[in-house]
């Protein structure tokens, strides 16, 4: 029960602060692969978590068959029907069971939701995708347009849609590069991980963790593409073609190279050096990772600690 109490009373801070923290390391300019490994495990390890302490306590406490969360629910109910107040273990283990299932049902509402809008989109995509039939995922799908767009299409296969006037209006140099963004969208499965996180933020938005990480995902992994285009094809490369194209409606049906951070993206390519720092980047990505897993324990394991010294 005190380990359960625990991670539920971590989760909860990290639930409410995660987010404070997370924010502070971007603004050190930590590599954004790194950060978004730290968005995507906090976010997705916290609703984990919640429906974990359900189960740790619903596995029976001592030998009574009764005496896991289950069983004290039906005790709960059994004593309200009958009249009588319940003890504050059945009412807790009742709460318990309402809330996951709360979190379960809303989790599921948010998946229908978003099968539905990627239904209502799918006659436009399969357009697209035909058009692009017989060519590799990787190579774009070149439409006339006046225009300068790029944006990727996740889904399987994944599509790249570029406008022709790109080549009219870029150099080579940043022509390949914008394919390059567009092509580490896809390597790095970007569209997916939006997805989950807007899953979780429309079934919990009273979460400020979860209500903050989408906007968050979407600016890092732009900087993440950006990265991966200036080692490719080097940052004046990289930094020609997201002048060009910022300042134009981004698309809606998949993740265009301009519309957000410009600013910032242009000073970041302007000040950081090029180089393949994978090593580092997985070391990270390992601390991150490692902290997000820790963090929820250790910080219910002093919340409770504190509330002890302060009732005692």
């Amino acid at each position: 029960m005190t380990a359960a109490l625990a991670l539920l009373m971590g989760g909860m801070v990290v639930g409410v602060h995660g987010h404070r923290t997370l924010l502070w390391l971007a603004d050190r300019r930590i590599d954004p692969t790194v950060l978004l490994t730290g968005w995507l495990l906090s976010t997705v390890g916290l609703v984990v978590s919640a429906v974990a302490t359900i189960s740790l306590l619903a596995l029976p406490a001592d030998e009574h068959p009764a005496s896991g969360i289950f069983g004290l629910a039906g005790g709960c109910w059994t004593a309200i029907s009958s009249g009588n107040v319940p003890g504050w273990r059945e009412a807790f283990a009742a709460l318990g069971v309402v809330g996951s299932a709360a979190i379960l049902f809303r989790l599921g509402w948010a998946v229908r939701a978003r099968l539905r809008r990627r239904r209502e989109r799918a006659p436009h995509l399969e357009q697209l995708r035909l058009l692009a039939a017989g060519s590799s995922p990787a190579d774009p799908l070149w439409v006339r347009d006046n225009r300068p767009l790029a944006m990727s299409i996740g889904g399987r296969p994944g599509l790249i849609v570029m406008s022709d006037s790109l080549r009219h209006q870029l150099t080579p140099a940043a022509v390949a590069a914008t394919l390059e963004h567009e092509r580490a969208h896809l390597r790095g499965r970007h569209h997916a991980l939006i997805a989950v996180v807007e899953v979780l933020a429309a079934a919990l938005p009273i979460v400020p963790l979860l209500r903050a990480a989408p906007s968050v995902i979407k600016d890092l992994v732009e900087l993440a593409a950006d990265a991966e285009a200036a080692r490719r094809c080097g940052p004046a490369a990289v930094r020609e073609a997201l002048g060009r194209l910022s300042g134009h409606p981004a698309p809606a049906l998949g993740l265009g190279m301009a519309g957000r951070l410009t600013q910032t993206r242009l000073s970041r390519l302007s000040a950081d050096r090029v180089g393949d720092h994978r090593a580092m980047r997985l070391a990270g990505c390992a601390v991150v990772a490692l902290a997000a897993l820790l963090l929820p324990g250790a910080a219910g394991w002093l919340t409770l600690n504190v509330v002890g010294c302060v009732v005692t």
